[in-house]
């Protein structure tokens, strides 16, 4: 199954329909995809299939930029959906559409197959833009070369700048009474706003026609503005640009053209910046995909900026995420190397140390001093990290029922604390054990990264109790 979501969110986080009314993220993401499941059971069953849910493996996509945060929800929302933990897998976006291209490379992108090839993968989504490059190494597996890179530039902010358009004309009063008044005739004016998205040519000489819902917001005009719709739009700062025309608002080329602008550079300077890491040389080809990736605006850009580079649009690029994680389900091991793309550290406290410690962080505890929120990185941010990668740590603790590991990120560098700003706590670990003396307790924590998840396991040496658990969602 392939969700595609465009937002990172938290346990905590409430979302607004269109009219503004409330409902937990939790909920609203949870009830997605427990009607895509419902509706694959229904699918089946009517072809007289029973899904065997001991044996169903599901595979639930989230961008690669998406923090472990952000993906831990995901599993919240799917075990809330009646997925089991053990029966769900996390792909990332990008590397979905490699695995998809890489094993039914269409005509235009044969090359990407060949062994030591090197191509971008650019998922233009709604709400992101999700980059990486991959290598095609020796034994037949993808290396990811660069770590995940985007950003918010999707085709919604191409949306929002058509709304502007409409805000300058008849005023955010009006459209937010159109959200809640009428939220049928908001969403209609968004899909018209979508279908010029789509299909807007860069060499266009012809006015464009967006389709309104013209009895609506002529209603809205003459009780908010004291006008009818045509006075409005005649009267506005735009009159020379737009007009309107039956159902339509008919806006000049040069002008809807505009409106793509801010978008299409945030994309190409994403891409530059990507493609100007020294890692990223050699790049062959960009391959397109995700549904934003048909407008020809953005295509158009793309090869003005990058002529040298093949710009290729994988075919049915909107589903290609899809079947790509269908494959990513069969054959997890594709990718043999992902790079990090935060550093991690614990959370610790040390001894007072005068020459590397900041004076003002100096604690007393009895007749000892100590430094409290230590930011102990034990993996740094770009590190390349092959599949099943793990990492070893010894702690201690003193604890009469046991202790408990805070996991930060950052992507700053030479972070010293935990408490200056410049670091995100990514979870806790609380790990019990019994310890009644108060005894000094050897732990061995294991960091595994070599998955699309980050997970940790803790081993009491001396019981040899141990634990691995994905970390809860910070609330």
């Amino acid at each position: 199954m392939h969700l595609h979501n465009n937002k990172n969110i938290t346990m905590t986080m409430v979302l607004e329909d269109v009219r503004g009314q409330p409902l937990p993220a939790i909920d609203v993401f949870s009830l997605s995809i427990k009607a895509l499941k419902d509706h694959l059971n229904s699918t089946v069953e009517i072809k007289n299939i029973i899904l065997d849910d001991e044996k169903t493996k599901w595979v639930l996509t989230v961008p690669a930029i998406w923090t472990d945060t952000a993906k831990q929800f995901m599993r919240k929302s799917a075990e809330k959906a009646g997925i089991p933990r053990d029966k769900l897998t996390i792909a990332l976006e990008p590397e979905a559409a490699s695995i998809y291209c890489q094993t039914f490379p269409s005509a235009g992108c044969r090359e990407i197959a060949e062994i030591g090839s090197r191509y971008m993968v650019a998922d233009l989504g709604g709400g992101t833009i999700d980059v990486t490059v991959h290598e095609k190494i020796p034994n037949g597996t993808l290396k990811e070369v660069t770590k995940a890179s985007g950003n918010g530039c999707g085709g919604t902010s191409v949306d929002d700048a058509f709304i502007q358009l409409f805000v300058r004309i008849f005023g955010g009063p009006l459209l937010n009474s159109m959200k809640s008044d009428s939220p049928e005739s908001y969403l209609y004016l968004m899909r018209s706003i979508e279908q010029v998205k789509r299909t807007f040519q860069p060499t266009q000489t012809r006015k464009v026609n967006l389709t309104i819902p013209y009895a609506t917001l002529d209603d809205l005009c003459q009780s908010n503005l004291g006008e009818n719709i045509k006075n409005v739009v005649s009267s506005s700062s735009l009159a020379c640009n737009i007009e309107i025309c039956k159902d339509k608002i008919r806006i000049e080329p040069l002008f809807a053209k505009s409106l793509f602008k801010t978008t299409c550079d945030n994309i190409i300077a994403l891409i530059l910046s990507v493609l100007q890491q020294g890692t990223s040389s050699n790049v062959s080809s960009i391959l397109l995909v995700g549904g934003f990736a048909e407008c020809k605006m953005v295509q158009n850009a793309m090869k003005t900026v990058f002529p040298s580079i093949n710009i290729i649009l994988q075919e049915d690029s909107g589903v290609i995420v899809l079947k790509g994680a269908v494959l990513f389900g069969y054959k997890s091991d594709i990718i043999s190397s992902r790079r990090a793309r935060y550093t991690y550290g614990l959370r610790k406290r040390e001894p007072f140390n005068e020459s590397i410690h900041d004076k003002k962080r100096k604690t007393i505890i009895g007749r000892k001093t100590y430094c409290y929120n230590i930011f102990d990185p034990f993996m740094d941010i770009n590190t390349s990290i092959p599949l099943g990668h793990t990492i070893e740590k010894m702690y201690s603790t003193h604890g009469e029922t046991g202790c408990s590991f805070q996991v930060y990120i950052t992507d700053s560098d030479n972070v010293k604390y935990t408490d200056t700003g410049e670091c995100t706590l990514l979870g806790e670990f609380i790990f019990v054990i019994k310890n009644p003396e108060c005894q000094q307790k050897v732990l061995k924590v294991v960091f595994n990264f070599g998955d699309t998840e980050f997970s940790m396991t803790v081993l009491d040496l001396e019981s040899k109790y141990e634990k691995k658990e994905f970390f809860e969602i910070q609330r």
